[in-house]
């Protein structure tokens, strides 16, 4: 059977590549509908051959591509991530959202209080995470405690940076790792550093020198930050709810208790890492044991 996958192009690339190594009774093909004009035109071409279609985004509003879909009555699977949540569930609320695609599709969850958020949207949805890691951190001991953080460029504030600029300048002795943004045009204090996009190996090198790592966007999916964090053993302080992480919610009081409740108990262990975090992950949030899990859950929608 072949299966047209379309939405964010990072995602959507990783799902089919990953998706044609663990099925081979299918083929999955990525294509930008929303950027690439040579993919609009293969995805003309390749639509009158295809079984079903994944959109890698949920689609709240009206689509040329989901309609040829629709029309021609092909299976439509739709992954929710999170600011494709927020959006619908916007909509929703001022009573525009599109319903078509939303009742026609099946429906796969990124995070699990998507079904929660999404109540009186979808009815049909599933918990499907793909959020994994592929590596592990090996227990060395940290120099000192540091903090490490991702912003998206160009949406700092939408990130939590208030609450970490407001952190940091409480704690100058601590050193704060920004990666993701440049921090062009932020004023920030002495003690942060804006490394702007890093390479997986650098990454995963802050993660092994940081010992906490901080996430807290105004609307979340399942980060794969976070559940590599864990993995390198980081105590992770997020605003959404993870095994082996610290809840913290979105304001300067909340923020600063947990973070000093980690850095006691980083001191408390002599500045070794989350070993439970890692062996959680290693069980949790290996690359095989969650693609595996997903790629059963497209297999079944796909063979009703």
């Amino acid at each position: 059977m072949l299966v047209l996958i379309n939405g964010l192009p990072y995602f959507g690339k990783m799902i089919a590549k990953e998706l044609n190594e663990r099925d081979s009774s299918n083929t999955y093909v990525f294509l930008d509908t929303y950027y690439s004009k040579w993919d609009k035109i293969r995805f003309r071409f390749l639509l009158p051959r295809s079984k079903a279609f994944i959109s890698v985004n949920g689609v709240s509003d009206q689509s040329g591509s989901l309609d040829l879909v629709l029309k021609r009555k092909m299976k439509l699977i739709m992954q929710w991530h999170g600011s494709d949540v927020k959006i619908a569930v916007d909509r929703f609320k001022e009573g525009n959202l599109f319903f078509n695609y939303i009742d026609y599709a099946s429906h796969l969850f990124s995070a699990p209080w998507f079904e929660k958020e999404l109540a009186g949207i979808v009815k049909n949805g599933v918990y499907a995470p793909f959020s994994f890691t592929e590596r592990f951190g090996r227990g060395k001991s940290y120099s000192r405690i540091q903090v490490l953080s991702y912003l998206a460029e160009g949406k700092e504030e939408y990130y939590g940076w208030n609450l970490l600029k407001e952190l940091a300048e409480k704690h100058p002795s601590v050193s704060f790792t920004i990666v993701g943004s440049k921090g062009i045009g932020i004023q920030s204090p002495s003690n942060v550093s804006f490394k702007g996009w890093v390479s997986e190996e650098e990454m995963s090198e802050f993660y092994e020198s940081h010992g906490i790592f901080i996430r807290l966007c105004e609307h979340d999916g399942k980060s794969f930050a976070v559940s590599q964090a864990l993995a390198m053993g980081c105590e992770v302080l997020w605003n959404y709810p993870v095994i082996g992480g610290h809840l913290v919610e979105r304001n300067p009081c909340s923020l600063n208790t947990r973070f000093e409740e980690c850095v006691s108990i980083i001191q408390n262990r002599n500045l070794i890492p989350n070993i439970e975090n890692i062996r959680i992950a290693q069980e949790e949030l290996s690359k095989e044991k969650v693609l595996s899990r997903f790629v059963d859950q497209i297999k079944v929608i796909l063979s009703e």
